[in-house]
């Protein structure tokens, strides 16, 4: 199959442009029927995502991961074939291996250069313990800290193939939805080994860890960080058993509201932190009617931001607006602000599992204070925001008087 068949993305047909917002840097994306999509911002990239051809951006600061858009489901495991040497042009042994999209690949073994084109790639590759053969990253790459010392190739989208072939990768790790299928084909025409990931569920995102682990030479910590992270996931099952469902809205995007459909790793992360999304669409990301909203009455909101003090300025200002007034979750506050760990199809997903569940059944959790996080990975807690009085600053640096 030619490689452009092999690697469909939807974000080929998308115009892209820059713009001053989430410290200093957003993708606005529109197709060309005009409809809102989201990238991932920089959690996946929880903050790439923003909409364009808005006009009005008022709730700017409040976004999800999700950034985090992933349409089509694994393509099944993959599984390393070591290739004979004799079929290669080349000294250096090889295998061939099926990544998540179905595409062949022929990887360099072993594998000591790495180039990550996406931030959960990025923090996949610290989890499995091969951070320091991590060679370049993107510019939103910022998670483990170290991820910030490493060479930056440019943005997800629109990476600089010239300074990717400068680090002389022996691979480049991608994803499906962020990486575009031209710049795959560019690194793939020089010769460089593309490998790309692409879970779709919370199951899949531990199997393509352990994936990742296997094929990177590090099996032993794949299956290792696997495990603990299954033991985590079937505590807090365990802990939820038997406990009803909370309805949630999980707030994408404010203007049109974006929230989350089926068959995305975010709503099976929901399902799996005792939540259910009152949206159930078809669609991944669905633009909803506020009518809609108001008509569902979900008990919470939840919203995926590290910046905690600015999403408590935004979220004051959801009680001048009309519509949103008559939800009981925002007359009583009913807001659960999670890390941005939620919003990552990488291990630290977990982490945002344990933070919404505990948010939604304290008591679950009471005789363990300590339960929320592996501290390797979780590094602050949730917290459920509680505003005091009203603040209308949507400036980064403005504050609450």
């Amino acid at each position: 199959m030619p490689a452009q068949a092999a690697y469909p993305s939807p974000l080929a047909d998308m115009t892209l442009q820059r713009h001053s917002l989430f410290h200093g840097a957003a993708i606005f994306i529109k197709d060309t029927s005009g409809r809102i999509h989201l990238a991932l911002t920089r959690a996946f990239l929880v903050r790439w995502m923003v909409a364009l051809a808005i006009g009005d951006l008022p709730f700017a600061g409040l976004r999800v991961g999700l950034l985090m858009i992933a349409s089509l489901a694994l393509c099944g495991a993959a599984k390393l074939q070591a290739m004979p040497r004799d079929d290669l042009t080349g000294s250096a042994s090889r295998i061939e291996v099926k990544d998540e999209t179905g595409r062949t690949v022929q990887i360099p073994q072993p594998v000591r250069r790495i180039v990550s084109l996406a931030p959960s790639v990025t923090e996949t590759l610290f989890a499995l313990g091969v951070g320091d053969r991590l060679v370049g990253d993107t510019d939103f790459c910022d998670y483990p800290p170290e991820a910030k010392r490493k060479a930056h190739i440019g943005g997800p989208v629109n990476p600089n193939i010239e300074a990717i072939a400068a680090l002389h990768p022996d691979l480049v790790v991608a994803t499906r939805e962020i990486n575009r299928p031209d710049s795959v084909h560019s690194l793939e025409r020089l010769g460089i080994a593309v490998y790309a990931t692409d879970p779709q569920t919370v199951e899949q995102v531990l199997t393509s860890t352990e994936l990742l682990g296997e094929l990177l030479g590090a099996g032993d910590a794949g299956r290792l960080l696997v495990a603990s992270l299954r033991q985590r996931l079937g505590e807090v099952g365990r802990r939820l058993a038997g406990l009803p469902a909370k309805n949630v809205l999980m707030v994408v995007w404010l203007d049109p509201v974006i929230s989350v459909g089926r068959n995305t790793f975010l709503d099976d992360a929901l399902r799996r932190a005792g939540a259910r999304s009152v949206i159930d669409s078809p669609q991944s990301w669905p633009t909803i009617d506020l009518e809609q909203v108001v008509h569902l009455q979900p008990e919470y909101l939840i919203i995926s931001n590290d910046n905690l003090k600015q999403v408590q300025r935004e979220l004051a200002e959801l009680h001048e607006r009309p519509g949103w007034r008559r939800l009981g979750a925002v007359r009583n506050r009913r807001f659960i602000v999670l890390s941005e760990a939620i919003s990552h199809p990488s291990p630290r997903l977990v982490d945002g599992i344990e933070q919404l569940a505990r948010a939604l059944y304290p008591s679950a959790f009471a005789a363990d204070a300590a339960f929320v996080g592996d501290h390797r990975w979780n590094r602050r807690k949730f917290a459920i925001a509680r505003i005091s009085q009203p603040c209308f600053s949507f400036t980064q640096t403005g504050g609450c008087p």
